[in-house]
């Protein structure tokens, strides 16, 4: 049966493997507080006025997790559902879409992170921008 977790993912266009029930670290919460506080620093920084910010978003999103090494071989990762649900294992398609999972109101969190658990590169809505982040997790690899 299909959460609604996989189904918004689905929506954006990644292919939803399933729901990634091994245990291993960073869980979701301690991904989320390693990119998400209040000194975070972006490794990229996108208007969110920009007439092609989604595209942007998208492209830059994509670009730091493959040569950050989130994505494997075959463009998948873990993607976080939410906190209490945790990782779902999903692959990147043509059609993806990671700017529209911030929805009407364009509030982005997404947080990625790679098979092994060493990396997790997440994009958010901060203010006036999108923020790409990445952090690594080197206990886990």
């Amino acid at each position: 049966m299909e959460t609604d977790i996989e189904s918004r993912f689905r929506r954006v266009g990644l292919e939803v493997i399933g729901r990634f029930t091994e245990s291993g670290r960073p869980s979701v919460t301690e991904a989320f507080h390693k990119v998400v506080h209040i000194d975070a620093e972006p490794v990229e920084r996108i208007q969110r006025r920009a007439v092609d910010a989604a595209q942007r978003v998208d492209e830059a999103w994509k670009n730091h997790a493959s040569n950050g090494g989130v994505l494997s071989d075959d463009g998948s990762f873990l993607a976080a559902g939410s906190m209490a649900y945790g990782w779902v294992h999903v692959r990147l398609t043509d059609s993806v879409d990671i700017a529209a999972l911030g929805g009407p109101q364009k509030e982005l969190i997404f947080i990625a992170r790679s098979l092994s658990g060493h990396r997790v590169c997440a994009a958010s809505t901060e203010g006036d921008e999108y923020w790409i982040l990445e952090a690594e997790f080197p206990e886990s690899s």
